[in-house]
């Protein structure tokens, strides 16, 4: 283990980082009842039928284009971190794609932690430093998908009113449209008030603690948002990573014969619902995401079966990407990998 810099708050003085023995055991329990919920009330030929019949060119392309954003996020991680320090792009890359092996296996997002701890213990890069660039790579992806799943919507509202109903889908859009505003104002506020932290006299070695922890981190990261270049490089990767993240769910459709009125309303509806659910259920073992399908997919005519079969689909070409980049930098990083996660 490489030592922390004892005048810098570290991820490893963030009161509450070890995982209680007890929840991850709960949550495979959890998941599997889920499944077997959903499998109870799915007819297993009719899935079968479904998978058999389904299309490989389809369900190749939906692999690369997951292949492709699972790169295009470690870039855009890269990019991210050039405000605060200039990195070899190989590591970076290395450390992002075991984080995405991990967000898959486990849920509330474990592998940002891990990416966190590496970078700074294997590319010296800052605590903060590292919590901020890895918070803005995520932020910003979320951000650009919320205003592609509000444009979406926009194109789509005739539909979502026979769906959803008139009210429930301006208040759907009327909730993207105040969260995106939101994430606007609020970067800029976070700029302005680092700019004023960074004015303010500090202490030649900052103590130790949570506090002086969430005060770099507004710093590092009023820093980053201010580094227009990367910025701007990030955002518009960004897009391009939200279309192939999309395009991979959207191709399934076809993949499995399916059509659908507004198959991005489809794709888009799929992947936030599974976004929410991996916040609870781990994303690899399918619970949440086959939850996710069922639900969105049958406000459009999708029974249960070929949900559960999408599902399958969404598995081998959006699960196994992220778990083949990932496991050659697991085998190399086992025990840094328990320490960090706070297993060992």
């Amino acid at each position: 283990m490489i030592p922390a810099v004892s005048s810098e708050p570290t991820l490893s003085q963030e009161p509450g980082r070890k995982r209680p023995w007890w929840q991850l055991p709960l949550q495979l329990v959890a998941s599997g009842l889920v499944l077997l919920l959903l499998l109870r009330e799915a007819d297993p030929t009719a899935v079968w039928g479904a998978l058999v019949g389904a299309s490989v060119p389809f369900l190749v392309l939906a692999t690369v284009l997951k292949v492709g954003s699972v790169s295009l996020h470690e870039l855009r991680l890269w990019l991210a971190l050039k405000p605060y320090k200039q990195l070899p792009i190989g590591p970076v890359f290395g450390i992002g794609y075991l984080g995405g092996l991990l967000n898959v296996v486990l849920p509330a997002r474990a592998g940002d932690l891990l990416a966190i701890g590496l970078l700074k213990r294997e590319l010296d890069v800052p605590g903060p430093a590292a919590l901020a660039a890895v918070g803005l790579t995520g932020f910003f992806e979320a951000a650009v998908f919320g205003v592609f799943l509000l444009c979406v919507m926009g194109f789509g509202a005739t539909q979502w009113e026979v769906l959803l109903g008139t009210a429930q889908t301006m208040k759907a859009m009327g909730t993207l449209t105040a969260l995106t505003l939101g994430a606007v104002f609020g970067s800029a506020v976070l700029v302005l008030v680092a700019r004023k932290l960074s004015a303010t006299p500090q202490e030649a070695e900052p103590k130790p603690g949570i506090l002086s922890l969430i005060r770099e981190s507004i710093l590092r990261t009023g820093q980053g948002l201010s580094a227009w270049g990367p910025l701007a490089a990030n955002l518009g990767l960004a897009a391009v990573q939200v279309v192939l993240v999309v395009g991979s769910f959207w191709a399934l459709l076809p993949a499995l014969g399916l059509t659908v009125a507004y198959p991005l309303l489809a794709a888009c509806g799929v992947i936030a619902i599974g976004a929410m659910a991996a916040i609870v259920l781990p994303p690899g073992l399918v619970a949440g995401q086959a939850a996710s399908a069922v639900f969105v997919l049958g406000f459009f005519g999708v029974s249960e079966a070929e949900a559960i079969a999408f599902t399958a689909l969404s598995w081998v070409s959006n699960t196994v990407p992220p778990l083949v980049t990932g496991i050659g930098p697991l085998v190399s990083r086992l025990g840094r990998v328990r320490e960090i996660l706070g297993r060992g």
